[in-house]
């Protein structure tokens, strides 16, 4: 368990990078697990044995084949790589449920490297992608139990090259010495099942709020041992039985005492935790190093050193602007300005939750929260339109390129969401920022007043950007609320509270208050006002935002009858939660979404070309809402959202988890505080995985899709995924995009809701 004043001197030292725990990687596990058996099939190579492009170099020596090349990229598409196939004619690995790999890469100047290992079969592939260090030996494993190998057609091995940045050379050198098929103890990823684990948050626990660990249902009693594993609780466990199995709780929720604990059943002893008001401390310090290491346009030591300098926003008429700045969104280093914006909103909010015995944490916050609002600031160009992404590719070319290149280009659009939550992080920054520095708030706040007037206007038009699509009126109309209200507190200008009340007559007329099925399941949000749609995300998550504005918006309302409607639209949506909770017990997990067989909007899902049409999606989607819990003739509720490809919920989850956090520090809600904790600690480890997914954090983290980047600490994916259509948590071992893939919108959606979580413990 790393100290968190450590935390703080490292965070202070931009120089310095923070080493994980190896010993807590699950990564050091799989690697040293006993092979039963193994066959080795990179033997008696020959070049007719390969697959591979006549442009590169390759050449076999002592069975090592070897790939040399440069990293130096002229076009952005396709991404060149140095890459073979090892051919096999339809051979039958199924005895096997593991590959091995050996990856040398000699180079100078890299941190890291960017790989995909795949395996055909017939004709599907899937991959594992790991980033790997230079001029060291890589010993990748990747267990394929999952995946078919009657008809293996081939092994792919591929460097994906990033542009030469000036401080390297442009010539590497591959050498791959050996690819095997091995029998291991498979890895636990697919289910609700325990087996031997102990599912508990990493982190700790408050001392006032519950703490239940769960671990198998064999297990009939528990210690509690402190920092010296002396006893200080010994009981008896709580036993469950239900739809996602047995299971015995843990239940020690009447010690409070600060201090170090472990859990011990069976002779097994848990690792430690610790209970204390601070226990969430070390996760927010190591956040914040992880936004840190995505910063854009700048020198990061050990990651990158200035990046996507070459890179504009353009206008219709020509009008560019520089884009670079701000934090990388995710592994692929692209960036999104709805991130980049709630990122920064929700930062400026968890400042306001630090109180003020530690001024370092509020320092760092505030200095990080200024990285992506400049951002917002600087890449919009005063008349509604935005840049609204960063362009990945090849993004590490130091030198500018052609204008006309499409490497250095990406289109400015004008969207009422986007300015909104725009508008709101300005508005906010600029009373965070008033005293620290006046000229800084003074150009927040004028931004602020101006792209809220775009994004009106633009709502009212129905204007929409062409990236993200139509606007959802409930999302829309929510997040105009956040941003009517932040600019009320700044301005004190009563006109903001109007629009603020029209924009929560929208939103609450978008909200379910029949009820559904015999539960009569209501308090939900549907798209618009005439319910065509429901509102649900497969990635990125807003479901907060309809709330956050209502809540927002009942601390200022000062009309009665209006105040009194959004309170019973808040209470509904509490009763909501309420109701499903109880899905993915004991777990405490706040399900996915209801889905009404035909409402589902389609414009909401990626369905990529390869994947199907969009017919077969719809038919696919229907199918995997089915697989949850019917509540009506046409209508179901599942614990993780249905996706075609986007598979993977943190964000999701945390956006309802921000909702609800809301809704718990205005009514003071203690049995909501307790259900936003245990999102939290689903995330640190309390999952059937016993796997905290934020790197470096906890315990039996795994490495993360980091594509261009080192492991960073403090990294949260976009999160637990499902396999097919079933509404099961999968959590395998492959390092791939999405679910595994860094992502700072999840980062930010956990610090939004923290924020809400600590000011209610203080």
């Amino acid at each position: 368990m790393q100290k968190v004043e450590e935390l703080k001197r490292i965070s202070k030292n931009a120089k310095i990078f923070i080493k994980p725990n190896k010993n807590e990687d699950a990564s050091t596990r799989w690697q040293n697990k006993a092979v039963k058996r193994s066959k080795n099939v990179f033997s008696n190579l020959s070049l007719d044995k390969l697959s591979y492009n006549e442009n590169q170099t390759l050449k076999i020596e002592n069975n090592n084949v070897i790939m040399e090349g440069s990293t130096t990229v002229i076009k952005s598409g396709p991404r060149p790589t140095l890459s073979f196939i090892l051919k096999f004619d339809g051979e039958n690995f199924e005895e096997y449920n593991r590959l091995s790999f050996d990856v040398l890469i000699e180079s100078v100047g890299y941190t890291n490297f960017y790989f995909h290992f795949g395996l055909l079969n017939n004709d599907k592939w899937v991959h594992d992608a790991p980033s790997l260090n230079p001029n060291e030996v890589n010993h990748i494993v990747w267990e394929i139990g999952k995946h078919q190998r009657d008809n293996v057609k081939g092994i792919q091995v591929a460097c994906f090259m990033m542009g030469t940045p000036p401080e390297a050379l442009p010539n590497i050198k591959v050498v791959v010495s050996k690819i095997s098929f091995d029998e291991v103890e498979l890895e636990y990823d697919y289910g609700w099942d325990l087996e031997d684990r102990i599912a508990f948050s990493h982190v700790g626990y408050f001392p006032n709020q519950n703490k239940i660990a769960i671990t198998s249902s064999n297990i009939e009693k528990f210690n509690l041992l402190n920092e010296r594993k002396e006893v200080v609780l010994s009981k008896p466990t709580t036993k469950v039985d239900n739809e996602l199995g047995s299971f015995s709780l843990l239940d020690f929720s009447e010690i409070s005492t600060p201090g170090i604990y472990m859990l011990e059943v069976n002779n097994t002893i848990s690792k430690p935790f610790e209970i204390s008001k601070s226990c969430y401390d070390s996760s927010v310090w190591k956040s914040l190093n992880f936004l840190r290491l995505l910063r854009c346009g700048t020198d990061v030591p050990h990651v990158h050193s200035e990046c996507h300098l070459n890179c504009r926003t353009v206008t219709e008429d020509g009008r560019s602007l520089p884009n670079f700045g701000g934090w990388h969104d995710a592994g692929d280093v692209s960036q999104f300005e709805i991130c980049t914006a709630e990122m920064a909103h929700a930062l400026l909010d968890f400042a306001d939750s630090i109180t003020d015995k530690d001024l370092d944490l509020y320092e760092r916050v505030l200095e990080e929260a200024k990285v992506g609002v400049t951002w917002i600031l600087r890449t919009r160009f005063g008349d509604g339109q935005r840049a609204l992404a960063v362009l990945y590719n090849v993004w590490r070319d130091f030198v500018h390129l052609p204008v006309d290149d499409t490497i250095a280009k990406n289109v400015a659009e004008n969207g009422p969401f986007e300015n909104f939550t725009a508008s709101a992080c300005e508005a906010k920054a600029a009373v965070s920022f008033k005293e620290i520095d006046p000229i800084y708030a003074d150009w927040c706040r004028r931004s602020a007043i101006e792209d809220f007037d775009f994004a009106r206007v633009g709502y009212l038009q129905g204007i929409h950007t062409k990236r993200w699509g139509s606007n959802v009126d409930s999302q829309v109309a929510g997040h105009g609320m956040i941003a009517a209200c932040e600019l009320y507190k700044l301005t004190n200008d009563n006109m903001y509270l109007d629009v603020a009340n029209e924009y929560a007559k929208i939103v609450m007329s978008c909200q379910e208050t029949k009820g559904i099925g015999d539960e009569e399941i209501k308090g939900f949000f549907y798209e618009d006002p005439n319910h065509k749609y429901m509102l649900t995300y497969e990635h990125r998550g807003h479901e907060q935002s309809p709330i956050h504005g209502l809540v927002m918006y009942l601390e200022l309302c000062q009309d009665q009858e209006m105040y009194n409607s959004i309170k019973q639209s808040i209470m509904l949506y509490r009763e909501y939660i309420l109701k499903t909770i109880k899905d993915a017990y004991p777990y405490q997990m706040m399900p996915g979404h209801i889905y009404i067989l035909d409402k589902f909007n389609m414009e909401r899902f990626t369905v990529p070309a390869s994947y199907g049409t969009i017919e077969w999606a719809l038919s696919n989607l229907q199918e995997q809402a089915k697989c949850g819990r019917k509540i009506s003739e046409n209508a179901y509720i599942r614990k993780f959202p249905v996706s075609i490809q986007r598979r993977g919920f943190h964000a999701t989850l945390l956006s309802k988890t921000k909702a609800v956090s809301m809704i718990a520090k205005v009514l003071n809600d203690l049995e909501l505080k307790q259900i936003v904790i245990d999102q939290f600690e689903w995330i640190f480890g309390k999952n059937p995985f016993a796997s905290s997914t934020m790197y470096g954090e906890g315990y039996n983290y795994h490495p993360l899709y980091v594509a261009f980047s080192p492991q960073m600490v403090g990294a949260l994916p976009v999160g637990i995924e499902t396999l097919g259509l079933l509404d099961k948590p999968y959590w395998p071992m492959a390092t791939q995009a999405v679910y595994k893939e860094i992502w700072g919108h999840t980062t930010g959606k956990y610090l939004w809701a923290l924020a809400d979580i600590i000011s209610m413990e203080n």
